[in-house]
């Protein structure tokens, strides 16, 4: 994994995003159900330990915080369809915490001495907060909050000074906290990273998988303009069931991993390639023509005929051809048929004589 994928979003994949930030709206939903039961339930512990005159303020405190609460819930189920919504939801909860913590504070200004539990909030807050899995940059944006809160809680509450001996104290464990929080955030960003690549990834090849990668066509058949055709190539290796007969599975393996780079040397990153079944390759273009398509697939072609694959046994190369078809795919098309399409336009070069590219509008 690339170190920038700890640091950001922006380098992930907008169908990892979407995965995520449902993930995220689970854990964001269980977090909120716990908080509002949570600061509700401690009036209990309230009543205990303040005397009379804290109390009648800190439960309603504790009520009204709890309402307001009460309507990231359903928002939750929108934190799941938006990254922005998400991080909304999450700011949202994070200033009604950081008030209600102020206020809490505040009801103390007499010079009652503060109970535990008010003067910890913020680490506990911080704690929550690990449960989900954001990454670096997303992690300090919250710690910063809550330490610029915690700060300015201080200085209002200690006569606009931070002249405060045990403030020190407080903000050296919020970074500590704060550290660990982000810590365990990006390893369940990684552990969702390394789930969501062993389920959309082929383990041979590294490619996309068939179920990816229609998700994908769909997105792009979705977001493509009228006057911007893409273009879909199905392509398929010649007689590869002989080569595996011929000269064993690991051989067959060596020719796959071939053939895959060779797909991505000849498209690029711009490009969608998955290995679509068995000795089977899709590519998608956005926004290419039929045409131009056509004719990188025969590029592709030419090299993999061009290019032996060695026998990782040292016995000797082995010659590969692949047969393509190529498809033109608009907005209205459907995936189904397009997928269709694609196979017919295959099905033509194998019937061809093989080793061609069948283009069909």
């Amino acid at each position: 994994m690339e170190l920038k994928e700890y640091w950001s979003d922006r380098c992930h994949s907008s169908d990892f995003k979407l995965t995520r930030i449902g993930f995220v709206a689970i854990r964001f939903r269980w977090l909120v159900t716990l908080l509002i039961i949570g600061i509700a339930g401690w009036i209990a512990v309230d009543w205990w330990v303040l005397d009379p005159a804290h109390f009648k303020l800190i439960w309603k405190i504790r009520l009204i915080t709890g309402v307001m609460l009460t309507p990231l819930l359903p928002l939750s189920y929108l934190c799941k369809l938006n990254r922005r919504w998400m991080f909304a939801s999450l700011y949202c909860l994070l200033g009604i915490l950081l008030v209600f913590n102020l206020v809490s504070l505040w009801s103390f200004r007499d010079g009652t001495p503060i109970p535990v539990g008010y003067i910890a909030f913020p680490y506990f807050l911080l704690a929550l907060l690990s449960v989900l899995p954001l990454p670096v940059k997303s992690g300090l944006r919250v710690a910063i909050l809550v330490t610029l809160s915690v700060l300015a809680t201080d200085y209002w509450l200690d006569s606009r000074s931070l002249d405060n001996g045990a403030l020190l104290d407080r903000i050296w464990l919020l970074l500590a906290f704060s550290l660990t929080m982000i810590w365990v955030q990006v390893g369940q960003l990684r552990m969702l990273l390394d789930l969501y690549r062993e389920s959309t990834r082929d383990p041979l090849t590294r490619l996309m998988n068939r179920r990816l990668f229609v998700r994908q066509l769909e997105d792009v058949r979705y977001h493509s303009a009228p006057d911007r055709p893409y273009t879909l190539i199905l392509m398929d290796m010649d007689r590869f069931k002989r080569i595996n007969d011929d000269h064993g599975h690991l051989m067959g393996d060596e020719v796959l991993v071939s053939v895959a780079n060779t797909i991505m040397d000849i498209f690029g990153s711009e490009a969608i390639v998955a290995r679509y079944g068995g000795e089977e390759f899709m590519v998608l273009l956005p926004d290419t023509p039929l045409e131009q398509g056509q004719r990188q697939a025969e590029t592709l072609r030419l090299a993999v005929e061009s290019q032996p694959v060695e026998n990782p046994l040292g016995e000797g190369e082995v010659m590969v051809t692949i047969s393509a078809g190529v498809v033109e795919g608009r907005p209205d098309s459907e995936t189904q048929g397009l997928l269709r399409r694609a196979d017919e336009a295959l099905y033509a070069a194998k019937s061809r004589g093989r080793n061609c590219v069948v283009a069909q509008a």
